[in-house]
C-alpha cells in the first residue's frame, strides 16, 4: 500500500479574489511559488505527479526542483462550465442551492456546462487504481486541485462527500496518505 502526498497547488490570482478557476490556467502567485520551494526536500516522494494546468505544475517544479514531473490531465481541475471565471460570490447569489450551508460548493452539483461529479470521479478513481498498484514501499506525490484532492479523499474512504464539500484543501501543505486498493472506493 504506497504511500501519497496530496498537495495542492499554490494559489493563483483567481483563487485569491474569490473567483470559481476551474480549468482556467491562470498564473500562480508569484511569492506563494517562493514559500512553496522552501518545502523543497522535505517531501520524500520517489515519483512525482502534477497536474498540467499552470499553477499545479509550477507548485510541483518548485517543491521537487531538478525532479521529472509526470503530467497527467486526469489531475486537472473540474471544469466548471459557465462559472469558470466568474466570483463564488455572483454564482452563489444566482445559485444558492449549488452551496452548502457553509458557502462552499456542493461537490455533487453540475455546474451549467460543467463536468459531473460522476465524471471528476471517474477519472481521479482511474489514478487512485495506477497509484495503488506501485509497490508498498513507494511515496508518491501528487500536485492538483482543491476539487480533485477533496474527491480523492472521498474515494479513499477518509470523508464523506459531504464533509469534503464543506472542507477546502489547503495551499501547498503535503498531506500523507495510504492508497489501499481493497479499500477504494468505485467511482461513483
Amino acid at each position: 500500500m504506497p504511500a501519497v502526498w496530496l498537495i495542492r497547488h499554490v494559489p493563483a490570482a483567481g483563487n485569491i479574489g474569490g473567483t470559481f478557476m476551474g480549468q482556467l490556467d491562470g498564473e500562480p502567485d508569484a511569492n506563494s511559488l517562493v514559500q512553496a520551494a522552501a518545502l523543497a526536500g522535505t517531501v520524500d516522494a520517489d515519483a512525482v505527479l502534477a497536474s498540467p494546468l499552470r499553477r499545479a505544475a509550477l507548485t510541483a517544479a518548485a517543491i521537487f526542483p531538478g525532479r521529472a514531473i509526470i503530467h497527467d490531465v486526469r489531475l486537472a481541475e473540474r471544469h466548471l462550465g459557465r462559472w469558470q471565471g466568474r466570483t463564488k460570490t455572483q454564482v452563489r447569489e444566482e445559485q444558492p442551492g449549488a452551496f452548502t450551508t457553509a458557502g462552499t460548493l456542493d461537490l455533487r452539483v453540475t455546474p451549467p456546462g460543467g463536468e459531473p461529479f460522476d465524471a471528476l470521479c471517474a477519472r481521479v478513481h482511474a489514478v487512485l487504481v495506477e497509484l495503488a498498484r506501485q509497490p508498498a514501499d513507494e511515496r508518491i506525490a501528487v500536485v492538483a486541485h482543491n476539487g480533485v484532492l477533496r474527491t480523492a479523499r472521498v474515494l479513499l474512504g477518509l470523508m464523506a462527500v459531504e464533509e469534503a464539500s464543506v472542507t477546502p484543501e489547503r495551499f501547498a501543505e503535503p498531506a500523507l496518505v495510504q492508497v489501499d486498493a481493497a479499500t477504494l472506493r468505485a467511482a461513483r
